[in-house]
């Protein structure tokens, strides 16, 4: 496919509004630690975090329910971000470790800093968190400190687990969008994002820079070392990552925990740009980015993404008006050639393809974009509960195989306008039997995308219905045209 060049582009959405921060709080058995993004609980024993929640814009408009949050640790998952030391000699049980913690405040993240002595007491284990006060980044700090540092760590490496709690799993889907819903162990380095193999058996390395971690379609957990490391297997969704060898006793490492969400990955490093539409080759990638910035753009001006999608349809329609002509122009001489040599092979079949062929890479742009855009997640639109999910009507009686347990009203709506357009359409050179096939055909098309988008987001199908409404207008508004010239001809074939 030939690269196309962006025609249009807008200015993306204000930042969000931030919060206060409030203090750090400390129990007997518990330190917790929140910011305007995030929020962390440490239990002293081990000094791990039990609870890790961030917030879309900010933990106070989430609580407010204007918001949204997850939590990448809860009271069901393991602790989050543990360390072990992995080699030979006596196992060294980190997580058995009794810490005291002590809070400061920096000026761009809060910090916690927690020790203890490991059995022996001639060895002690520092751990300090830093916690970005606006954004969703934390920086952990290991030191060994002591006189018997040098002994134990020979031949040992330091291993840090990173999970996926409970709430970062997908939710469940059927039929065609259950492809969407995905967890995904990967790494991102270099300029591009490989996804690892769900067993957690596939070698991989990461480079200081580098970033590697958990994603789910809104949502990612990630580390990234200053030194290289290698994955080490592990079990479940998450990674385990050995440090290398080195003759130091320091080891740092940044987390990301936030959505995937552009501006956000942005700030944090813009490596994890990569992480947006990263199936993608990088043109089209290119282009998915463009029809985010316009969307944006339209729902800055409009003030609802729900709007702003239709906006985006019409926009989207109005530009690709040339390479629709085009197609035209291709199925009225396959229409004329095809009934002049029925009843042979069907021409139309083939080249009456090509206005949609043109079109096909805006169609998947337009599709991973509206899959990946977290402005719609969880953004109720007319009665539609959550843009990024199927619009679910009403509740079925009964769950049904492949369509699910919701009746789903956008992809009838979608339908009926592909419909109402082709039967609408009269050729001016087709006999009434070709007419007859090909109107079968394209019906045919029609139920299949309806089964294709059956149980797709909603935010997805709304700009199809939006495209198809928006054609059929077009369609009405061309043979309205037609019929103040004398001599023209009776229709024009659907986009």
């Amino acid at each position: 496919m030939a690269a196309r060049r962006l025609l249009v582009g807008l200015l993306l959405l204000a930042g969000a509004v931030a919060g206060p921060v409030a203090a750090d709080e400390a129990s007997a058995d518990r330190v917790r630690v929140t910011t305007d993004r995030l929020e962390l609980v440490f239990a002293l024993d081990g000094a791990d975090p039990v609870a890790w929640r961030a917030c879309h814009p900010s933990c106070t408009q989430a609580d407010a329910g204007s918001g949204t949050a997850v939590r990448f640790t809860g009271a069901d998952d393991p602790p989050q971000a543990r360390l072990g030391l992995r080699g030979p000699g006596p196992v060294v049980d980190l997580q058995g470790l009794r810490f005291a913690a002590a809070g400061t405040e920096e000026a761009r993240a809060r910090r916690v800093t927690f020790h203890a002595d490991l059995p022996g007491g001639d060895i002690r284990l520092e751990k300090s968190f830093d916690v970005s006060r606006d954004g969703y980044e934390v920086v952990m700090t290991v030191r060994l400190l002591g006189p018997g540092v040098a002994a134990l760590m020979t031949d040992r490496r330091l291993e840090l687990e990173l999970g996926a709690g409970r709430e970062l799993l997908p939710p469940r889907a059927t039929g065609f969008a259950a492809l969407l819903e995905r967890l995904q162990r990967v790494v991102v380095a270099n300029g591009g994002v490989r996804v690892l193999g769900d067993d957690g058996h596939d070698p991989a390395s990461v480079r200081a820079g580098g970033w590697a971690g958990v994603r789910s379609r809104f949502w990612a957990i990630l580390l990234r070392p200053d030194g290289a490391g290698a994955l080490a297997p592990r079990p479940g969704p998450g990674i385990a990552l050995l440090a290398e060898r080195s003759d130091g006793l320091s080891w740092r490492y940044t987390f990301y925990s936030g959505p995937v969400e552009r501006r956000a990955l942005d700030r944090a490093d813009p490596s994890l740009d990569r992480l947006l539409f990263s199936g993608l080759w990088s043109w089209l990638r290119a282009l998915s980015l463009g029809l985010l910035s316009l969307l944006r753009g339209l729902t800055a001006i409009v003030g609802h993404p729900g709007v702003a999608i239709i906006a985006l349809a019409i926009c989207v329609k109005i530009l690709l008006l040339p390479l629709a002509a085009v197609g035209d122009r291709l199925q009225e001489q396959v229409n004329a050639a095809q009934a002049r040599l029925q009843p042979g092979i069907p021409l139309y079949a083939l080249k009456s393809l090509v206005g949609f062929l043109i079109q096909i890479p805006v169609f998947i742009a337009v599709f991973d974009m509206l899959a990946e855009d977290f402005d719609l997640y969880r953004v109720s639109f007319l009665w539609i509960q959550d843009l990024s999910r199927p619009d679910a009507l009403l509740r079925l009686p009964g769950c049904l195989p492949f369509f699910g347990c919701d009746l789903n009203l956008l992809p009838f709506l979608m339908s009926g306008a592909s419909l109402a357009a082709l039967l609408r359409f009269r050729s001016a050179v087709l006999t009434p039997a070709l007419a007859r096939r090909q109107r079968r055909n394209l019906i045919g098309m029609t139920l299949l995308f309806f089964l294709l988008f059956y149980t797709f987001p909603a935010g997805m199908v709304l700009y199809w219905t939006s495209t198809n409404a928006f054609q059929l207008v077009i369609q009405e508004a061309r043979r309205l045209g037609r019929a103040w010239r004398p001599g023209a001809g009776p229709g024009e074939a659907p986009a």
